[in-house]
């Protein structure tokens, strides 16, 4: 029967819709998450910025390990189905990671934004994400249906443990503890690479961003205009970064988990910091007249 909906999926492809669905499908690609999340950080919104790159960061792990656990082998391969943009598809199959990565970002998008027009357009969005991955040939229906579950569980449970977290108000120092153990935790679970990767942003990101919020307390300039070169840098620095780290630190651990933390530590610290201290942003106890 999966067999079956892929060949009917398939059998409207043509030189449009491959384009089309590549396109969808890279936004559900990590790269397009390490641009947009950094983004709302720094030129959106702070803290809707941090909530959701540690939710996707949580959600990414859970994906990874299942993916281990579970170990399904893709479409990829099998015979009569046309397979496109392969290099967006390694590893295992199930549940998807661009489909449980775009319902997770999405739809955590849609419970700050609130408004009607919004979910309605994250819901088609990570339904059309969901069949391009279909299209391409890289999953299987089970697959993108299981990513769209546990992308909701995720944000289900987000939601519900920061709703915990801001009712009991814990100290500084409890929330740094559990921004460090958490993640090292979840090492006990799974510890492949890209586990690995994901464990040193949630640290990176974490700890550096309750730093901040204590010692620098960077807020967005009031107009928009004034937040494109702090956005401009700070996502730059995000992907320069990660490139150069890349080239000079072995690709082994524990130094592929150190790379993701110094990446998130840029994003959630130094660059608010450095945004301060240009006069860029206003910090905590200074006015800035934009």
């Amino acid at each position: 029967m999966q067999m079956d909906l892929l060949l009917f999926i398939q059998s409207f492809a043509n030189g449009f819709l491959d384009m089309m669905f590549i396109a969808l499908s890279f936004i559900g690609d990590e790269e397009f998450y390490m641009a947009v999340v950094p983004l709302i950080f720094l030129g959106v919104h702070k803290q809707v910025g941090v909530r959701l790159g540690m939710v996707l960061a949580f959600s990414t792990f859970a994906n990874e390990a299942m993916k281990w656990f579970f170990a399904t082998p893709r479409p990829i391969g099998v015979e009569g189905i046309r397979n496109l943009y392969v290099e967006s598809a390694p590893g295992y199959s199930f549940p998807s990671g661009h489909s449980q990565g775009s319902a997770t970002f999405w739809f955590y998008l849609a419970t700050q934004v609130k408004r009607g027009w919004f979910t309605v357009c994250a819901a088609v969005l990570v339904l059309l994400i969901m069949l391009s991955r279909m299209y391409l040939g890289v999953h299987w229906p089970i697959d993108v249906l299981g990513g769209l579950v546990f992308g909701l569980l995720a944000v289900s449970a987000f939601v519900w443990v920061d709703a915990w977290q801001k009712a009991r108000g814990l100290p500084l120092w409890v929330m740094v503890a559990g921004a460090v153990l958490v993640p090292l935790g979840l090492l006990l679970v799974y510890q492949e690479p890209d586990g690995r990767k994901m464990v040193g942003f949630l640290i990176g990101f974490g700890v550096a961003y309750l730093i901040e919020k204590e010692t620098v307390g960077m807020r967005l300039a009031k107009r928009w205009t004034r937040r494109i070169l702090p956005v401009l840098v700070g996502v730059g620095g995000v992907f320069l970064l990660r490139a150069l780290l890349k080239s000079v630190l072995p690709e082994e651990a524990p130094f592929d988990m150190l790379r993701y933390v110094i990446i998130g530590f840029w994003g959630a610290w130094v660059a608010p910091w450095l945004f301060v201290k240009v006069g860029w942003y206003p910090g905590k106890g200074t006015q800035h007249p934009s």
